[in-house]
């Protein structure tokens, strides 16, 4: 029991009793066991280059701590391949549709891209904190974030703003104050020199010492808040968002070919030349587009030979960038297991989005090929099994709902994916989904990224199983509601998504997509439902 010293002046007493609810409610999360929990989600990481880097035996920690000390799933995806949906996804646990952060558009006119749509009041952080937990973030947040205003509070500093929800708030400003590289006019998240980070409403700028390297930075902030909060009494939720292996916009380049990542000094160049991608992978620099909706080969012609060279030189320069998060990840192992505490931390390890290396004549992301969707997901910690892979399939929407459970959370918002605590001991949870919507909503036409619109289904195992037919993808393309092509893969037949289907039994697919399109929205079939039901079909959006 509390006591109180006697009659407190009523400003400081009111401090003093939060303060004191604030310790009891640490005591109980401790005594009810609740872990420590950390994301490191990396960006633009695609799960091939990851398996890449740790064969050739670049990502120890990573492969000790995560992989054979903890759980994968290796059906892991992303509901919209781009940063800042994908992100807003892991905070709120729901598809964009519902979320309403559509893209990354960082004019604030358009208000349903980046930071600018993100209704900071309710996500996963809030929740957390809410629920006892002592919360932070560190690295980047959304896009736009330090540029545009935040939606509830559009007066606020923009650089400086601080969004609910964190105990310890080191955001990456997306611009920054000082000019990266002379010519270029921007420093900020996508920088791995020339930087600055929002440290609770103090700006810390970083220059180009080799101290000031980006991933170790983070990893130094990382530890720091570790040794603070085991003096806090509380459990802690830390999450970790470096740019790497994601390409640095403050270095110029003439296309995405040209995208490049500078590794950390001890590592840069240290891949030799025979390491390169894979150019017999049957979709690299697909010969024949025909399949494909008519503005494909306009938009993708065959890569040249020196798209191909700058293509190797980005993968190797991604790989050394990698080496970097492995470091962090040994280094925040090795700090838990002093303290005592590394068993009872959940640590979970994912990126918002995949890569396109040249597949079906592309680099990037977006697309809804199998590459640009699919992510790593690994998770480790008390009460889950070690060295397993688990073949069900995990979306990014999960993490939230997982989080919130092992937390004893209350979530303040509806989520649309479920948690994955099931899945720890099985492959097989009755009503798991058995298709999931992959939605992807361009942006204004000077954006970075402004393709058409698509909604796609992507079918499961327990989908093919049940309907006696393959996985599938089914892409329906638009621009400004009018058809531009639809795609359609059988991904058990053909894995590298090389002969778009213009037949076939689709009905199944038509009515999935009719229902996932706008699920979870009012008066409709909730996402859960639809994910594994397609008794009914709603005609608003695509038709």
């Amino acid at each position: 029991m509390f006591a109180f010293p006697g009659p407190l002046p009523a400003r400081r007493g009111a401090c003093r009793v939060i303060a004191l609810v604030m310790l009891l409610a640490a005591r109980v999360a401790a005594a009810a066991g609740r872990p420590d929990i950390i994301v490191l989600m990396a960006d633009d990481l695609d799960e091939a280059t990851l398996w890449d880097a740790r064969d050739l035996g670049l990502m120890p920690n990573l492969d000790a701590s995560l992989r054979a000390g903890g759980l994968r799933f290796d059906e892991s995806f992303v509901s919209d391949p781009l940063c800042c949906p994908s992100r807003a996804t892991f905070l709120t646990g729901q598809y964009p549709h519902n979320h309403g952060v559509l893209n990354i558009t960082y004019n604030a006119s358009v208000p349903e891209g980046s930071f600018a749509a993100f209704d900071d009041r309710e996500h996963l952080g809030v929740w957390l904190q809410r629920a006892g937990y002592r919360t932070g973030l560190i690295g980047k947040f959304l896009n736009g974030y330090g540029y545009v205003p935040p939606r509830n509070c559009p007066a606020c500093d923009r650089m400086r703003y601080v969004p609910p929800g964190w105990n310890d708030w080191q955001g990456m400003p997306d611009y920054g104050e000082l000019n990266g590289s002379a010519g270029i006019g921007y420093a900020g998240a996508y920088c791995m020199y020339n930087y600055s980070i929002n440290v609770n409403g103090t700006l810390v700028t970083y220059h180009g010492a080799t101290g000031d390297y980006q991933t170790d930075v983070i990893a130094q902030r990382a530890l720091a808040f570790v040794d603070q909060a085991a003096t806090s009494g509380q459990p802690f939720f830390l999450y970790l968002a470096p740019l790497a292996p994601h390409y640095e916009l403050c270095l110029p380049a003439a296309s995405g070919f040209e995208w490049d990542v500078r590794p950390p000094p001890r590592y840069a160049d240290t891949l030799p030349p025979s390491i390169r991608l894979d150019r017999f992978k049957p979709s690299y620099d697909e010969t024949d587009v025909g399949d494909k909706p008519s503005w494909f080969a306009a938009t993708y012609p065959p890569l040249t030979t020196a798209n191909m060279d700058a293509l190797d030189r980005q993968y190797r320069h991604r790989i050394e960038a990698l080496r970097a998060l492995d470091d962090l990840i040994g280094a925040l192992r090795q700090r838990l297991v002093a303290r005592g505490t590394w068993n009872d931390t959940v640590f979970v390890f994912t990126s918002d989005n995949g890569w396109l290396y040249g597949e079906h004549r592309t680099v990037g992301k977006v697309l809804a090929y199998e590459e640009s969707i699919r992510v790593p997901l690994l998770l480790r910690g008390p009460g889950m099994p070690a060295n397993l892979v688990r073949h069900a399939p995990a979306l990014n929407n999960d993490l939230a709902p997982t989080l919130s459970e092992l937390a004893g959370a209350t979530p303040g918002l509806p989520m649309d994916g479920r948690s994955l605590l099931p899945l720890f001991g099985t492959d097989s949870v009755p009503g798991w989904r058995r298709r999931f919507l992959v939605e992807h909503h361009r942006d204004f036409a000077g954006a970075p990224v402004a393709y058409a619109d698509y909604l796609a289904v992507r079918t499961t195992d327990a989908e093919a199983a049940a309907q006696g037919g393959p996985r599938r993808l089914w892409v329906d393309w638009r621009l400004d509601r009018q058809p531009r092509g639809i795609e359609h893969y059988d991904i058990t037949a053909d894995p590298y998504q090389i002969e778009s289907r213009s037949g076939g039994d689709v009905a199944a697919l038509r009515t999935s997509l009719a229902l996932l399109r706008d699920c979870g929205k009012p008066g409709r079939a909730s996402c859960r439902v639809a994910e594994f039901s397609a008794d009914e079909i709603h005609l608003d959006g695509f038709d």
